[in-house]
């Protein structure tokens, strides 16, 4: 795994990998009438996306908001469906090769092949090696209050940056965590 993400940006940016991305972001949503509304000119829809991209046009779009109460209550922020594209292309593209082996791996969360179910495993796991050669252990379950929306985005974006030296990816990188706006300093990253 190379130390920095260097000259990737445009041999990601494809109109075969924002396909891929599309169909991911459809997955579970086929009947939603904004992907319905993207899919009537799919081909034109995607190009027009791969060159707003190529060409430093492409601008994030307004969050629509709304609550949930399961688990308990939350407000959720959604992009427009172009937009969930872009998330997906740069998660598949960028952060999965690049930045996600560099974490724990006891991580479990929103991983594929992990998950609730392998976490629940792993737990049961260390319990009794703790318990083999510890004997009685303590479990702390806890939750951090808001921590989506407390979120950095400084912070974050200094992170990504250590490993970036693409600067188009950089500028990129930016631009998706700022939400393209002047604000640098609003904490919080939304759900969604």
């Amino acid at each position: 795994m190379p130390k920095k993400i260097k000259n990737t940006f445009y041999k990601n940016l494809t109109f075969e990998k924002l396909y891929l991305a599309h169909k991911r972001a459809r997955n579970h949503k086929t009947y939603k009438s904004d992907v319905v509304e993207f899919e009537i000119d799919l081909e034109r829809n995607l190009t027009l996306l791969l060159n707003d991209i190529a060409n430093n046009t492409y601008q994030v779009g307004k969050y629509k908001e709304f609550k949930i109460y399961e688990p308990k209550e939350r407000i959720i922020q959604a992009l427009p469906y172009k937009d969930r594209i872009v998330h997906q292309w740069y998660v598949e593209e960028f952060i999965k090769p690049y930045i996600l082996p560099r974490f724990i791996n006891t991580n479990f969360a929103c991983l594929e092949n992990k998950g609730t179910h392998k976490a629940v495993e792993q737990l049961q796991n260390y319990m009794r090696i703790f318990k083999r050669n510890y004997g009685d252990f303590w479990i702390l379950k806890c939750d951090i209050s808001k921590f989506f929306y407390n979120i950095d985005k400084n912070i974050l974006f200094d992170i990504l940056s250590k490993y970036i030296a693409d600067k188009k990816l950089l500028d990129f990188t930016h631009l998706l965590i700022f939400d393209g706006t002047d604000n640098m300093n609003k904490k919080g990253i939304p759900i969604g």
